[in-house]
């Protein structure tokens, strides 16, 4: 092997896990507020008259 040859580089794809679905009738059931606690701070996430979501804080 001639030592002026470098290695081929190999770069290898970072696959990210597909993001979660969920169906808004599943996550607010009968309501139209769920409170999400991230970090130990609450999120509010709500379905506005116009059928919107907003999340506050």
């Amino acid at each position: 092997m001639n030592a002026d040859l470098k290695p081929d580089l190999v770069v290898i794809a970072a696959v990210s896990p597909s993001p979660v679905h969920l169906d808004s009738r599943e996550l607010f059931r009968s309501g139209n507020e769920v409170v999400i606690v991230h970090k130990g701070e609450e999120y509010r996430l709500r379905i506005t008259r116009n059928e919107k979501l907003i999340l506050t804080k």
